[in-house]
């Protein structure tokens, strides 16, 4: 589809400026979304990986904990559930590709050991143990999956840029460049012809 544009030359050679731009863009976004689409794949495919670790992580840690209960008893393990630590979470930010990620660090303030250990057992306190190991995996985790939230939505955002810059803005830029230089070519032909013919009219006069 052609864009309107007045057959000229100043013209013309807005539009080809116009088709460098389009171009480059268009290898700079492409580009882009090679890579993007390469860390989403390795983003997902340590998804899931890490998804079956924190699974298996998860059911191990609370079979700890049951066992823990039918040993030591619900009134036990209610009197060591008491608050001993602060869990806090900071938000921070990294770029992949200029996308814009989520960060999590885990701060842990506090003494999570704090308890009489002769009244827990093992199976107690290996789940305390296993739980504040549990916790970055889970962290690590809930990036990933705002990563690949981010990431695809930006993929799909750069994918449209690039098809409409590939399959619209281009060749509109290009068939346009293609009909001026077709008409200016046209117009300098006629434009000869018409040279030529008064040249020959003047010739015919003179020789009278």
């Amino acid at each position: 589809m052609k864009i309107k544009a007045n057959p000229n030359r100043m013209v013309l050679l807005r539009l080809k400026r116009r088709l460098n731009i389009a171009r480059r863009g268009h290898k700079l976004l492409k580009d882009k979304l090679e890579g993007m689409m390469k860390d989403f794949i390795k983003t997902a495919k340590e998804f899931r990986e890490d998804t079956e670790i924190v699974d298996r992580e998860y059911l191990r840690i609370e079979s700890l904990f049951a066992l823990a209960e039918s040993e030591m008893g619900k009134e036990t393990i209610k009197l060591l559930s008491k608050k001993r630590a602060d869990i806090r979470l900071k938000h921070e930010k990294k770029n992949i590709m200029g996308v814009v990620v989520p960060e999590f660090k885990l701060d842990i303030r506090g003494k999570v050991f704090d308890y009489p250990v002769n009244i827990t057992t093992p199976e107690y306190d290996f789940g305390i143990q296993g739980f504040i190991s549990f916790l970055p995996k889970l962290i690590s985790l809930a990036e990933k999956i705002k990563a690949l939230e981010e990431l695809s939505r930006d993929i799909e955002k750069t994918r449209r840029r690039v098809n409409a810059l590939e399959y619209i803005m281009i060749p509109s830029l290009e068939e346009t460049i293609k009909y001026i230089t077709n008409k200016l070519d046209e117009l300098e032909r006629e434009s000869h012809a018409r040279i030529s013919r008064i040249k020959e009219i003047i010739r015919g006069e003179e020789k009278r």
